[in-house]
């Protein structure tokens, strides 16, 4: 008796580790985007949508704004989350849309917007 209950064990935790890998990857709460080249950066927005429409309002302050140089800025510092609480603090700021936002904020707004 006791081999079919270690079977019937290993079956449902194998079971239960099938479904959890398919509902790790296919969330029905968890929003999907288009891959980009600049995903690396794009994934440390919680959600694009509402970042998007930001990033156009700064876009249109700042037309000069190119994805592949906000890239390459953007990649070479601190993950958003640092990099929004060092700009605030030294005060690098960027007014859009009657919005003061910490300057990478903006930035990481803006590319949200290039590819949304």
């Amino acid at each position: 008796m006791k081999k079919t209950t270690r079977r019937a064990a290993i079956a449902g935790a194998a079971v239960l580790a099938v479904a959890g890998g398919v509902v790790w990857k296919l969330h029905p709460l968890r929003k999907s985007y288009p891959p980009t080249p600049y995903d690396d950066l794009l994934s440390q927005i919680v959600d694009r949508e509402p970042a998007a429409r930001l990033g156009a309002v700064v876009a249109k302050s700042r037309p000069d704004l190119k994805a592949s140089a906000l890239a390459q800025q953007l990649r070479a510092g601190p993950r958003l989350s640092a990099r929004a609480r060092a700009d605030a603090a030294q005060n690098r700021l960027i007014e859009a849309g009657g919005w003061v936002l910490p300057q990478s904020v903006a930035l990481y707004a803006a590319l949200a917007a290039k590819f949304a």
